[in-house]
């Protein structure tokens, strides 16, 4: 198991590893080393030791490690992880060793962060980085416990989603460039993302049958440049059907804004390039709802899409085939309040057909009278 020497006066425990490698540690306390041991024993049982060398690292060498680990995930979200990284977790915690970031530390850095100015939402995101980068160094033996675990994050205040009608929709949609305008119009019809959206290519829209493929989405980095991904989920590939109307819009917006070739973008800026949001969003969308006294978000306008098509009296499951949703859950967490009418439906079929389970029991029971009577 191992054994306690005193040194100069400490106490330092020495055992072997799995491997037959020797290490050591010292205690103020005979009592501690021998605990310590025991510890070490049991882990070596159970298959759980960790060699105490892979925790003693910079967490900044240990972010690297962890980013290079990210290289199958999205480029958007390795940007995100990047980004979080450089600027508000290493700057605090960089020089710390890995094994040894206090879970207080943590909490008061995020403490920190909401006292600065910083919103919520975005100090939320720090903390989920930085738990996601110390949670891959549990899951390869290099620490133990995660110290994020016990760390209470800030709460995101709720943001209520913004549901428009058919007649702002034209009001907010009229209040742009024509440029933009089928845009608008597309958004809320189909229901796609901003980056379906922006990096819908001509090749995808059928305007003769009124369909729109979406297989792609158009992804900005941090250094501008754009990259092409599938959806997240095999649901992200699906093919929207769209009305007559916004088909015959698509018809003219090529014709005066869309290339000729069939990789040409839809909707490309002024210049033939891809849209930016932080510009678009400034620019155009930003001035065009506030001309038409309106409060949204461009997002809104795909949970419009969704609240326009219950109102219409689509099906769930046609829903969340036509966002895109991975399962029926995510459609009805997050859309579900707009479904009250099934619930009373469901007790409207119930009360039918149990009132006619009872008319049709009580007739039986009349006539097996009847039949049995002298």
């Amino acid at each position: 198991m191992g054994f306690v020497m005193k040194e100069r006066g400490k106490y330092r425990a020495r055992y072997r590893d799995p491997l037959g490698r020797e290490h050591s540690k010292s205690f103020s306390r005979k009592a501690d080393a021998d605990r310590f041991l025991v510890e070490v024993a049991a882990d070596k049982l159970h298959g759980s030791w960790i060699d105490p060398r892979s925790a003693d690292i910079p967490l900044a060498a240990w972010a690297e490690t962890f980013l290079s680990l990210c290289r199958r995930l999205s480029p958007g979200t390795q940007e995100t992880y990047r980004r979080d990284l450089e600027r508000y977790v290493l700057p605090r915690f960089g020089a710390y060793r890995l094994g040894r970031l206090p879970a207080e530390e943590i909490e008061q850095w995020l403490n920190d962060e909401v006292a600065a100015g910083l919103a919520p939402s975005s100090v939320h995101r720090h903390y989920r980085t930085l738990r996601r980068m110390l949670a891959v160094a549990v899951q390869k033996q290099k620490i133990h416990h995660n110290p994020c675990d016990r760390v209470d994050p800030p709460r995101v205040p709720h943001r209520d989603m913004v549901f428009l009608g058919w007649d702002e929709v034209a009001r907010l949609a009229d209040a742009h460039s024509e440029r933009f305008r089928t845009l608008i119009y597309l958004a809320v019809d189909s229901g796609m993302r901003w980056s379906e959206l922006v990096g819908l290519r001509r090749s995808r829209v059928d305007v003769r049958r009124g369909k729109v493929r979406v297989t792609e989405q158009l992804i900005q980095l941090r250094d501008g440049t754009f990259v092409r991904k599938e959806p997240k989920t095999a649901a992200g590939v699906r093919s929207i059907s769209v009305a007559a109307f916004t088909a015959r819009l698509l018809a003219e917006h090529f014709e005066r804004f869309t290339g000729s070739s069939p990789d040409d973008l839809v909707f490309p800026n002024a210049a033939g390039n891809p849209l930016m949001a932080p510009s678009f969003l400034t620019h155009h969308f930003g001035p065009a709802r506030r001309s038409a006294g309106l409060s949204c978000r461009f997002h809104d306008l795909r949970h419009s899409s969704v609240a326009l098509a219950i109102a219409g009296g689509a099906h769930p499951k046609a829903i969340q085939a036509r966002m895109g949703h991975a399962s029926i859950n995510v459609t009805l967490d997050r859309y579900g309040h707009l479904f009250p009418e099934l619930d009373e439906a469901i007790a409207t079929a119930f009360d039918r057909e149990l009132d006619a389970a009872c008319r049709r029991q009580a007739s039986n029971v009349v006539h097996a009278s009847f039949s049995g009577s002298p």
